[in-house]
């Protein structure tokens, strides 16, 4: 796992001073070693965070034995044995080292896009194809891995993150309005977007090649859904020996591995078929009972056999500090509460493990939220007749918990649902994420956000609802694996792990577990029970009935608590003394309003205020 970083000048040559500026801002992403290499036109940088084959063959960029391609790669490739073994079956290439990467320029110049579908794993790559003067940027397949881009004058730029491009100073940090409407409303920002004008994503699953006179992108892979396994006990088998292959694969290291651990079924499945590979167990603890899964984590643990560690997140030493640490970490784009408690135990994971397995991407693929019951029961009852009652009762509800500081309660799930059933248009999947309530935004506004008022800014989300195929539960999953997996959870895995240089693999991502989700069956996915299909498997490894039923608890932190104790001040000093900051996107006075609702316990303003404070971090750091 790695940084990477780059540019291409069409008409001059590249300058290795931007690259290397671009390419140091990632350090936190390779800290053991770092590479620029110029090849014609273009100039490449990396920073390596070493896990397979430590040696300096590893070393990037990577150039092919004609200094005709080069490549640098962020990312794993785990089928590289068989990639290598077809690579050598089809030339006279040799193998020089043990490093995935050596496959990839080799590997293009054989088989050019058609590469990209070839590999298994998660991968952000830039080629830079100097015989046919063209740059490539792919994305692995749901997006585990990040890669922004921009185009300046003449000049393409790239990087890891956002905070590479902007080092380049080549492009402004300035803004862009129809983004922070966005991200106001979901707390990330659209799929290929992001939050400053002018630098987008490559979106997760496709290739974009950049010439002199053209940019042109295709898709490779996307999810898809066709319901053809229709018994649970074929499911379940099925599902046993791909994760259990997904599993092994993923142990793949040349540095020591652990895993991420928590109370729930998706790493509890983990941790029992990785039973006997003595692979430590970390699990983020909280001192509020509602928060914490210490009891239930640590059975699991004893019973994969796994040495279990404690991390006591909320004890740690200053939380404002971890808090705009964050903000940093996330370039001010991302406003998911649960990356702040990531980031400790990434941080205390990275003082053991190099490398940690962890259970994200099941409740996409395999029906593990709320939100696809409420999103069915919605289609059943929406309509133009339920919007006014729903709304009043949205607004009671919400106005009634405004004090609640525990888990969601009755009263926030009644809240969320009646608001998202008094939606404008049948787009309630979407709704169910709003941070920020749509009566709110005209009078938040300053003048610079004023204009997208007429927009919606969850337009993307319900969009990859409406267009996805199959029944509604069908297309709540390929809405979520398609656009909040990516922008939200995807983003907030990668950014608070490579703060600390720590790799995080996904199983439960791996192309042939996703695929088999796809196969099957609504009503085996979501039945009498959410998240069935991996209810069944757990049984079957035998993981304790009380966990196997047990409500999902996430990896939230108390938003509204921790904004009025221990994050207090610091909120006090953006959405006061300091309101200004977020002028002309934001009226000051709203904002100053909106914080001594919430501090005073009339209204729960929670979400919309950590993401301001995320971003006023961020901004004022940057400006």
């Amino acid at each position: 796992m790695c940084g990477i970083s780059g540019l291409v000048s069409w008409q001059s040559m590249p300058d290795t001073t931007i690259v290397r500026k671009m390419t140091d801002v990632l350090a936190h992403r390779g800290p053991d070693g770092s590479g620029i290499h110029t090849l014609g036109q273009a100039t490449f940088g990396h920073r390596r965070l070493a896990i397979r084959d430590l040696s300096d063959a590893g070393h990037q960029p990577m150039l092919d034995p004609t200094d005709s391609v080069m490549v640098t790669f962020n990312g794993e490739i785990y089928n590289d044995a068989s990639l290598r073994a077809e690579i050598e079956a089809q030339s006279d290439y040799r193998f020089r080292t043990r490093c995935d990467t050596e496959v990839l320029p080799i590997g293009w110049k054989l088989w050019g896009p058609d590469l990209f579908d070839r590999l298994e794993g998660m991968f952000a790559i830039a080629i830079w194809d100097r015989a046919n003067d063209q740059l490539v940027l792919a994305r692995d397949p749901v997006g585990i891995k990040p890669l922004y881009y921009a185009l300046a004058g003449d000049t393409v730029l790239f990087s890891s993150e956002l905070k590479g491009i902007l080092a380049s100073e080549r492009i402004s940090s300035a803004i862009d309005p129809s983004s922070f409407h966005t991200y106001l409303a979901a707390g990330y920002c659209d799929v290929g977007k992001s939050l400053v004008a002018n630098v987008n994503q490559v979106t997760p699953g496709s290739y974009s090649i950049f010439t002199p006179t053209a940019v042109t992108s295709s898709v490779y892979w996307q999810p898809r859904r066709t319901g053809t396994i229709t018994d649970q006990t074929e499911a379940r088998n099925e599902l046993h020996e791909r994760l259990g292959a997904a599993c092994t694969n993923l142990l793949i290291s040349d540095v020591p591995v652990g895993l991420m651990l928590s109370s729930g079924i998706d790493s509890g499945i983990l941790s029992t078929l990785l039973a006997g590979q003595k692979v430590p167990a970390f699990t983020a603890r909280f001192a509020s009972s509602s928060f914490d899964e210490g009891t239930g984590a640590q059975d699991l643990a004893r019973l994969g056999g796994h040495d279990w560690h404690a991390i006591f997140v909320d004890e740690q030493a200053d939380i404002i500090e971890d808090f705009k640490a964050v903000a940093l970490a996330v370039d001010g784009e991302l406003a998911d509460s649960s990356a702040l408690a990531h980031f400790m135990i990434c941080r205390a994971l990275r003082k053991q493990v190099t490398v940690a397995l962890a259970g994200d991407g099941a409740d996409e693929f395999f029906g593990g939220y709320d939100t696809y019951l409420a999103t069915t029961l919605a289609e059943r009852l929406g309509g133009p007749l339920t919007r006014l009652p729903a709304s009043i009762i949205g607004t009671l509800a919400s106005r009634a918990g405004a004090g609640h500081e525990g888990r969601t309660g009755p009263l926030q799930f009644l809240s969320r649902f009646a608001a998202g059933l008094s939606a404008p248009e049948a787009g309630y999947h979407a709704e169910w994420r709003r941070l920020t309530p749509r009566q709110m935004l005209s009078d938040l506004y300053g003048p610079a956000l004023a204009p997208m008022l007429a927009y919606d800014p969850l337009a993307e989300y319900r969009n990859a609802y409406k267009t996805a195929s199959g029944g509604p539960l069908d297309k709540a999953l390929l809405a979520d694996q398609t656009y909040y997996l990516p922008a939200d959870m995807l983003t907030k895995v990668d950014r608070v792990s490579m703060a600390h240089g720590l790799e995080i693999r996904v199983p439960f991502l791996e192309r042939p577990v996703m695929e088999l989700a796809g196969h099957i069956a609504p009503k085996l996915l979501v039945a009498k029970e959410k998240k069935a299909v991996l209810r069944n498997l757990a049984r079957a490894l035998n993981i304790p009935s009380e966990l196997v039923t047990q409500k999902k608890l996430g990896f939230n932190v108390p938003v509204a608590q921790l904004l009025r104790t221990r994050l207090r001040s610091l909120a006090t000093g953006y959405f006061e003394t300091n309101a200004d900051i977020f002028y002309p996107l934001l009226k000051p006075d709203s904002v100053r309003a909106a914080w001594r609702s919430h501090d005073a316990r009339k209204f729960d303003h929670g979400y919309l205020l950590w993401a301001l404070l995320v971003h006023g971090v961020w901004r004022e750091a940057t400006s």
